[in-house]
């Protein structure tokens, strides 16, 4: 995979990939998906059981969506949680799977209360070209970092 650099466009593919993404929230029962645009029940459901309006579902993993090892992902992953529960948020365990198989599931983390600006420089911290965000209409958005 030929490595990106934080100053360069994403490619429009990459993109896609992303939006394509099934971004499971896997730490509740039952576990739910949320889609890039699309309005989440369960999503708002979450929302209101915890008397927030917005969540952020960010990975540390391959940054710049550069593959990297097994053992590096998971160390960012604990500096990732770590750094969002220094913020105050509840987090429940997620995975961004790529629904044709390509690529290996990354673990993820659904940050409930995080605002958009807190987690467009955590996510930037963590090399990432991008996360879902959704405010209090449970609508994810992907947001773009470069």
């Amino acid at each position: 995979m030929q490595q990106t650099t934080s100053r360069s466009r994403i490619e429009a593919s990459l993109i896609e990939a992303y939006r394509a993404t099934h971004y499971c929230v896997t730490g509740l029962y039952p576990s739910f998906l949320l889609r890039a645009d699309t309005y989440s029940s369960d999503l708002a459901l979450c929302h209101r059981t915890h008397s927030v309006a917005c969540s952020a579902f960010i990975t540390a993993w391959n940054p710049l969506s550069v593959a990297t090892s097994h053992d590096e992902n998971v160390a960012a992953q604990v500096r990732l949680e770590a750094r969002l529960r220094a913020c105050g948020c509840v987090l429940i365990a997620g995975l961004g799977v790529d629904p044709t198989g390509q690529w290996e599931g990354e673990e993820s983390l659904l940050a409930l209360g995080l605002e958009l600006d807190t987690a467009t420089l955590i996510a930037r911290e963590f090399q990432q070209n991008g996360l879902l965000w959704a405010g209090a209409d449970a609508v994810p958005k992907l947001i773009l970092l470069r």
